[in-house]
């Protein structure tokens, strides 16, 4: 918690439990022992919690029996698991406790070293600087070195006079004269402590403000404090002392708020808490390598919106998309285009009206524009997730050249792996610009509520834009469709370009867009022909039927784009709701609650008097008293019992229907079991699972039904999930689990000698090897955000020549590279290796790995899927594979000349980049490690194969 780096000491060695170590082979596990107390770590005095981590029987057992004695306070232990459980505030709130530690340490080290203090340098942890005061020591009479007791007269000096620092030799400090000085006080108390201590020391007044470190503005100096963090507790947030209660604010006593009906002030609660849900799952789905465990919740939560968007879409069945019923490549450029001449035309008019002396339509002031462009932010820091999941090497291989020309489209959306040309990094630059300091999509401090971004809409694009690729083999067409809609021309897109010019901000983000996004060669023809190409494949390879069932799932994924808009409204250009919904306009809200509603009103004309002797209670009332005959008929009595019912734990767990009790009583061996149908079984079911909290009460069945599928429940797909098929698969084993004993002890990177021989002994570890190890890279692009260094956009370059794209140009190639005939990248080579060698021709990854079995393979499966852990790890391994690429290049019987020729070419963009990435990870010793350890594994295991 207390390990921070500072902008001197930006490497510095992060934390590293004990625990994470090993023991075996150095002492005896059973003498190592991890005790730690919580209170100190999160500023919450008197709110004590201890832990103790043993693999000693004995001692846990004579600690069990102690602590009885002093167990914490039910509050505290409700506290402090309220807290453990919010994983995205613990993220946010250890980054910032170690960012304000490290600011801390720089500001007093700063104004020591002005002041001419010695201290210890270059500390990245804890909360006070060690000082050198020996010059204030007194000397001793005869004349021997200042020792403990001038040490103890100093600080009975500094005590007297009002200055507390605690003595370093109360600390076991080797010398005297040695004091800790503690940053982390509110720097106003700061500041005057030093005053006070300089002018006792030294005898003059000094201005301790002319001293305070030029990287730091003045007022922000006195005025910040270094407060404790907040502290959640059910909504509400201790910080600074003061209670910040947010519902408050809304609804507060009659006094501050008048004629506040009770909708409105459920409606501001529910969404107050949809929002912080909308922003945890924001972060959580740029974050899987620590938050895997949302993917059930992702799936159902993209389901949800299909449904959504399509039931409102299908409300106007003729219309827009939907007016193809049946596809054609005629009538769908035919639709593109008159979409096209209708936003021309809609430009033309505004224009016109512009002209005519119109005012400004987006945004009518700067502050305003400001405040437009903050909002759009959550969508714009995803800019190209839609396509982030797609073209991984689990890709079955007769689709890879579809989906190569969807990733084309990412691709010159991360700029080809130029940094200047990212859009995600464009932006960034705009917001550096209008909010200075204003952090990242994938910072854990952008979703937070200070920063005001509150435009539900444009976070619910965002999460669309998120989910719709994370399972690329699952929803590949529905990916195709959404990618068609969002890359055509919006007017939108338009009037902010001019806008934003107009009142003095940077519009080149905008301005891009429109050019790139053009019809003719640009991401709306790539978008088209990647659909027709598509559509075309699955006709010929699987016949009409199977052709018109796609068509319906693109369709379905081209309304959720069109479903919903990205742009926020400004407040001016906003339609006042002046009256507020009723709860009869409201409900039911979907089918799915409409179901439930008949289902009870159902059983209640004939089970009212069974429950007589039933206690249970919920929302106040009996079963017997909510079930009394004909109450389900009133609306109102409808709208209490299913909120009572929804809320009545253990009976209902939201989101969850195996933990809850209900559905067990429904199940076999439960008292119910028999008296519901197995379809108003599933139905309950479904309505529990639909009550998780994410913000989406979309019946999920409504998709299911327009792509004419079974549905098939996200808990059922995660059970039966191969690496080797699927998109994204988890291990719970952490890398340093999973390699612990195959990684080489080696420190530095002697490259290991050529390839000599260029035919493989060993088939059955080469091709799984070649066809498995394109996978190393490929989820470092997966979120944009993620994408804007320097580092990142070389990765970019090694995976367009693993793909096959042709060399990056300072013009992007759109429609060029779709039509670019030798498009070939290393599966294809692979395939013509297969070939030339008389094997059998595989269709998938999974057919080579069943083939030829692979531990290595499987291992470089899982390892790809975390590449912030294993970063350094990965790129050794890329590494090594170039070694293969270019002994491969060298063989006269593996490839044809023109397979040669292109993947040298390859090979030589490939060691270009990886060289440019070798040189950054030099500067960070523990990923360099981490490289110079992948690159002997990898080179260790390829050797295998030509013995």
């Amino acid at each position: 918690m207390s390990i921070f780096k500072t902008s001197s000491n930006h490497d510095a060695v992060g934390f590293h439990s004990v625990l994470s170590i090993n023991m075996e082979d150095i002492v005896d596990p059973t003498r190592v022992h991890v005790l730690y107390g919580m209170s100190k770590d999160f500023s919450s005095n008197g709110l004590r919690l201890g832990l103790m981590v043993s693999r000693n029987q004995q001692l846990v057992e004579a600690m069990s029996s102690i602590t009885i004695f002093s167990w914490p306070s039910a509050p505290a232990d409700l506290a402090w698991c309220i807290m453990l459980e919010d994983t995205i505030f613990l993220e946010y709130y250890i980054s910032e406790h170690r960012k304000r530690l490290g600011e801390g340490y720089e500001f007093l080290a700063g104004i020591l070293d002005n002041l001419g203090i010695d201290y210890t340098r270059g500390s990245n942890a804890g909360f006070f600087v060690w000082a050198d005061l020996s010059f204030a020591l007194e000397q001793p009479e005869d004349g021997s070195e200042p020792g403990l007791a001038e040490d103890m007269r100093l600080d009975q000096k500094l005590i007297q006079n009002g200055v507390h620092l605690a003595a370093g030799l109360g600390y076991q400090a080797e010398k005297p004269g040695w004091f800790r000085i503690t940053f982390s006080q509110p720097r106003p108390l700061l500041l005057k402590g030093l005053a006070k201590m300089m002018k006792l020391l030294k005898g003059v007044d000094i201005d301790i403000l002319e001293l305070v470190p030029a990287s730091y503005h003045k007022a922000t100096a006195v005025d910040s404090t270094y407060s404790s963090l907040s502290l959640k507790l059910k909504g509400v947030r201790l910080a600074q002392g003061k209670a910040k209660i947010p519902l408050l604010e809304v609804v507060g006593s009659h006094r501050r708020v008048n004629k506040v009906s009770s909708l409105q002030i459920e409606h501001d609660i529910k969404a107050q808490s949809s929002m912080r849900l909308q922003k945890e799952l924001y972060y959580k789905l740029q974050h899987l390598e620590t938050h895997y465990s949302i993917l059930p919740q992702a799936r159902d939560v993209l389901i949800s919106l299909f449904s959504e968007t399509l039931e409102k879409a299908c409300k106007a069945p003729n219309t827009g998309i939907l007016s193809i019923e049946q596809y054609s490549r005629d009538a769908l450029l035919e639709f593109q285009q008159k979409e096209d001449n209708k936003v021309m035309d809609m430009w033309e008019q505004y224009l016109a009206r512009r002209r005519a002396k119109g005012p400004r339509e987006m945004f009518s002031t700067r502050e305003e524009a400001k405040w437009w462009l903050l909002q759009s932010s959550p969508v714009k820091y995803v800019d190209g997730a839609w396509l982030g999941h797609i073209n991984k090497i689990t890709t079955p291989f007769g689709l890879r050249r579809v989906v190569k020309n969807a990733w084309q489209v990412l691709s010159e959306e991360l700029g080809d792996g130029d940094l200047e040309k990212n859009h995600v990094y464009l932006y960034r630059q705009l917001m550096e610009a209008v909010e200075p300091g204003f952090p990242a999509g994938d910072d854990v401090d952008f979703i937070d509520p200070r920063h005001g971004l509150n435009e539900y809409g444009v976070w619910k694009a965002a999460i669309a834009q998120l989910l719709i690729s994370l399972f690329p083999h699952q929803f590949l067409p529905e990916i195709i469709g959404f990618n068609m809609h969002y890359e055509a021309m919006a007017l939108e897109t338009l009037k902010v370009s001019k806008e934003l010019k107009e009142l003095g901000y940077d519009p080149y983000y905008f301005v891009l867009h429109i050019s790139i996004d053009n019809a003719d060669s640009g991401h709306t023809a790539i978008a088209l022909e990647t659909a027709m190409g598509y559509l075309e494949l699955i006709q010929k390879r699987d016949g009409d039927a199977a052709a018109k069932h796609t068509w319906k799932r693109i369709q379905a994924g081209y309304i959720l784009s069109k479903g919903l808009p990205t742009a926020p409204i400004c407040p001016k250009f906003k339609t006042p709701n002046t009256v507020l919904p009723t709860e009869r306009e409201r409900f039911p809200r979907n089918s799915l609650e409409a179901e439930v509603i008949r289902i009870f009103k159902a059983k209640a004309l004939v089970s009212q008097k069974i429950h007589c002797n039933s206690k249970v209670k919920f929302g106040g009332r009996t079963i017997t008293e909510w079930l009394i005959p004909n109450g389900l008929e009133s609306q109102q009595h409808q709208i209490q019992f299913l909120d009572a019912l929804s809320n009545a734990e253990p009976w209902i767990f939201k989101g969850d229907s195996d933990k809850s009790r209900l559905m067990k009583e429904l199940s076999w061996q439960g008292r119910m079991f028999g008296s519901f149908t197995q379809s108003e079984v599933h139905a309950v079911k479904q309505w529990i699972d639909s009550l998780g909290g994410n913000g989406f009460v979309s019946d999920p069945t409504y998709y299911w039904s327009f792509i004419n599928e079974p549905e098939l429940p996200s808990n059922t797909v995660f059970k039966s999930l191969d690496i080797r098929v699927h998109h994204p698969v988890f291990s719970q084993l952490p890398a340093n689990n999973i390699l612990a004993q195959l990684l080489p002890s080696t420190t530095h990177l002697p490259r290991a000698p050529k390839i000599e021989t260029t035919v493989p002994a060993n088939w059955e570890r080469f091709f799984p090897l070649w066809f498995t190890h394109p996978c190393l890279l490929e989820h470092f692009i997966c979120i944009p955000a993620q994408t804007t260094t320097p580092m990142v956009c070389s990765i970019i370059r090694v995976l367009r020549a693993q793909s096959g794209f042709g060399p990056e140009d300072s013009m992007v190639a759109g429609m060029d590279e779709v039509r670019r005939k030798e498009s070939i990248g290393l599966v294809e080579l692979g395939l013509e290796m297969i070939k030339l060698s008389g094997f059998m021709e595989p269709t998938c990854l999974k057919d080579v790995l069943e083939t030829w079995k692979s531990d290595f393979g499987l291992l470089m499966l899982h390892l790809c899927q975390r590449p912030i852990e294993n970063t350094g790890l990965l790129l050794g391994l890329a590494m090594a594979f170039v070694d293969l690429h270019d002994a491969v290049t060298l063989s006269p019987t593996l490839l044809s000349s023109d397979g040669r020729r292109l993947l040298h070419d390859i090979a030589k963009r490939e060691r270009e980049n990886l060289d440019l990435c070798l040189r950054e990870l030099e500067s960070t010793p523990p990923r360099f490690l981490d490289f110079c350890r992948g690159y002997h594994l990898g080179r260790a295991e390829i050797d295998r194969c030509f013995l």
